[in-house]
């Protein structure tokens, strides 16, 4: 099982500084990407790859694009990736050592024509067409990789024994010969005369058993290939290998019994007691479903995803790839019962239950996590949808999980942003989008573009579709994306268009200032039946960089809405990243601390309930005028501090869209041209031209609950922030700032 980074050089100095990751017990297997040595150069492994841990220090990589073992070597891990070290760019390394073999990158299976060529429409990403990735099986520690080949379904086990490794197959029935790269060397392969052995010059050993025939290619003699002949029933056969000794093949193992479900491999059932407020004045409490401080594989357990998977338990995804299930919701949280279910998943921001079955989004795919044998742990990780591109670019997050009415699952998908934030590496089909997937999952499909950080996506009761958004190249400031489907829109970041060549810039929601949003991360809609203060199908927006839930108010816009954004009085642990609604009327929050945040501590999940019959001390509804502004309150407004100017203040700012990073702030009232021209060409942050507004009248209207302001010159424009400072006739104080966004129709 993987003990994480003791690299080559492991000696007990190393051990006694060992980093969180060196110690984290991954499993088995580990999806991420790769880079390994080939011949002498470091090179990306495998975009999407698992590496199977074999024990006594050995391990191999399998490519689930291509669908070749990449490697298999005696070694440690040269450590990297972001979610493990902080690293902005280096992925984690293999292979520094001499491996027991290699193979180049292509296809590990060849063609209807025989050829290994890479005929992707981009070669190096994506899926083949002639093959493709099913999942793979747990038992115990040992993983079945299950793939198809031609319509063929092959499982493979890799194992070590000795100075042994196998490769052990189960192939279905074969139409044609199937024909598979065994490995790739400098030297060329003898083959021995049964033509079931192998050698290379270089000292590799290979043998065959069940009738497959090693031979090497014709067209490379440095590559050794396998030939399965065809037949209509399942062939069961075995590749070993062996560097510097002779390698000895048997008989598979029987694969029906590895596929049935296995022996846990986290049994240990952890105990926490969770925190319920008694605070009855507030209106909004907190309550802490309290993580287990310290488990035994010392995973580290920042989740980024979550779902309820009935009334008293949810399933928590990790950064860290991990997946854990917490029971014990529905009564006193005397007793939470915490379960590691899955581990070794890719970056894990998203999760779904869906009918039942847990469904986690990592950046490679969709998996559903199945347990065959009723102990609560996962035996089958099933690809639902992978057609996701990816490239090694560390920061193309794949955020959050949600589903419609009708069964399809959305997620956002990041831009290759450059280390240090600034640009972009290579674009590819899939970065910066918002993707559908169908129900079934057999359909992919791209509804949005232009993004360059969404921390999450939200989709509403009509079908509603919002996005986070971070300030960055092309992005002046974090906003709300909003859109209806139909046609795709374009939401701003220049180098992620992708098809939309000529579409014109969605604009957002709204703008969020820095100090209201510098990291966005989920929205979600309040749905009927909850008890939580707001109105069923009200739109709520999570702020991950300032730890803060917000109330959006939208004002019709055409077809589209724009608006802004009240902060609720909700106090949390951590960041905001992901919401849900539990059946019982409250909202539960989660959020971790990875990136740029206020966040207070490295994770929380919380429970948020309403104190029923409290005053919110935020507006419910927003409207423009053509001379300002009005504001509607859940209570009755103390008239005389309402119709009083002075209890408000109002500031306006525009901000500058283009290829710098962020945006200053530029006056409405007196454009600069020059200064935002100069925005265009160098980074203008430091640039803050805020207009005063004054406020010149406030009315309260007959419902007693609106006041309407008539502020000097009402203009479009990308901020416009009105202060509040009011008493409703009970005497609650009603105190905070709306932060809007003001266009011309």
């Amino acid at each position: 099982m993987f003990r994480t980074a003791l690299c080559l050089a492991t000696t007990t100095a190393l051990v006694q500084s060992a980093q969180w990751y060196e110690e984290m017990k991954i499993g088995p297997a580990w999806s991420n990407s790769f880079e390994d040595t080939f011949q002498g150069n470091k090179r990306v492994g495998a975009l999407k790859g698992i590496l199977l841990d074999l024990g006594d220090n050995h391990r191999a990589l399998f490519d689930t694009e291509t669908l070749r073992l990449v490697t298999a070597y005696e070694g440690g891990l040269d450590w990297g990736g972001t979610p493990w070290t902080g690293a902005h760019g280096k992925l984690i390394g293999l292979n520094n050592g001499t491996p027991i073999f290699n193979s180049a990158a292509g296809p590990g299976w060849a063609d209807a024509s025989g050829s290994f060529d890479d005929k992707r429409p981009i070669p190096g990403f994506g899926n083949l067409d002639h093959s493709k990735f099913n999942g793979y099986y747990r038992h115990g520690d040992k993983i079945v990789l299950d793939y198809t080949v031609h319509g063929t379904r092959v499982l493979e086990t890799i194992s070590r024994e000795g100075g042994n490794l196998t490769r052990s197959f189960q192939v279905g029935a074969r139409a044609k010969d199937l024909v598979f790269r065994v490995a790739d060397e400098a030297s060329s392969f003898t083959v021995g005369a049964d033509r079931a052995g192998a050698k290379s010059a270089d000292g590799l050993g290979i043998v065959a058993t069940g009738g497959v025939q090693l031979a090497a290619d014709p067209k490379n003699p440095g590559r050794l290939l396998a030939k399965i002949p065809k037949g209509e029933g399942d062939l069961s056969f075995q590749v070993a290998f062996a560097k510097g000794a002779e390698p000895k093949a048997g008989a598979a193992p029987d694969f029906k019994s590895l596929i049935a479900g296995g022996p846990a491999l986290y049994p240990e059932k952890l105990e926490t007691k969770g925190t319920i407020s008694t605070d009855k004045q507030s209106p909004y409490v907190t309550d802490v479903v309290t993580l287990p401080a310290e488990n035994p594989w010392k995973a580290n357990l920042r989740f980024g995803g979550f779902d309820f998977i009935n009334e008293d338990s949810a399933a928590l995804s990790s950064w860290n790839g991990d997946v854990w299930v917490v029971s014990g919701l529905k009564g006193d949280w005397s007793k939470l019962t915490w379960q590691r279910i899955a581990s070794g998943l890719f970056e894990t921001l998203g999760l779904r239950v869906v009918n039942g079955v847990i469904h986690v989004q990592g950046r490679d795919q969709i998996t559903q996590l199945i347990d065959l044998n009723g102990d609560g742990e996962t035996d089958h990780f099933k690809v639902f949808n992978r057609d996701i591109i990816i490239s090694p670019n560390f920061h193309e997050f794949a955020f959050d999980l949600q589903t419609d009415k009708a069964g399809n699952f959305y997620f956002s998908k990041a831009s290759p942003v450059r280390g240090g934030g600034r640009g972009f590496d290579r674009i590819l089909p899939h970065h910066g989008i918002v993707a559908k997937i169908s129900p079934d999952g057999s359909k992919f499909e791209v509804i949005a573009t232009g993004l360059r950080a969404p921390g999450g996506v939200g989709v509403g009761p009509n079908g509603e579709i919002t996005t986070g958004e971070n300030e960055g190249t092309w992005q002046p400031r974090c906003k709300i994306n909003y859109f209806t489907p139909g046609n795709v829109p374009f939401l701003g970041t220049e180098d992620s268009r992708q098809f939309l060549k000529d579409a014109p810039f969605t604009e957002p929601l709204c703008y969020l200032p820095m100090e209201v949003d510098n990291s966005g991360g989920s929205q979600i809609w309040v749905p009927e039946g909850a008890k939580f203060g707001l109105k069923a199908g009200e739109l709520i927006h999570l702020s991950y960089g300032q730890s803060s839930v917000y109330r959006v108010l939208p004002v019709k816009r055409g077809d589209t809405l724009q608006g802004g954004v009240v902060k609720l009085p909700i106090r949390l642990q951590s960041s905001a990243m992901r919401a849900r609604f539990h059946d019982d009327g409250s909202m539960y929050a989660l959020g971790f601390r990875g990136w740029q945040t206020n966040a207070a501590t490295e994770c929380a999940f919380q429970r948020i309930r309403y104190n029923e019959g409290v005053a919110l001390p935020i507006p419910e509804k927003l409207e423009y005028t053509p001379t300002g502004v009005k504001l509607t309150f859940a209570t009755e407004l103390d008239a005389e501090l309402a119709e009083d100017t002075t209890s408000y203040s109002a500031e306006r700012w525009n901000y500058v869209r283009g290829p710098q990073y962020g945006s200053g702030h530029f006056s409405v009232d007196n454009p600069d041209e020059a200064a935002e021209k100069s925005a265009l060409e160098k980074e203008s942050q430091g640039h803050r031209k805020n207009d005063t507004v004054a406020v010149e009248k406030a009315k309260l209207l007959e419902d007693g609950k609106t006041v309407e302001l008539t502020l000097a010159g009402m203009k479009p424009c990308h901020t416009l922030k009105v202060s509040f400072d009011l008493e409703d006739t009970d005497g609650n104080i009603l105190e905070g700032e709306l932060n809007a966004t003001v266009y011309k129709d």
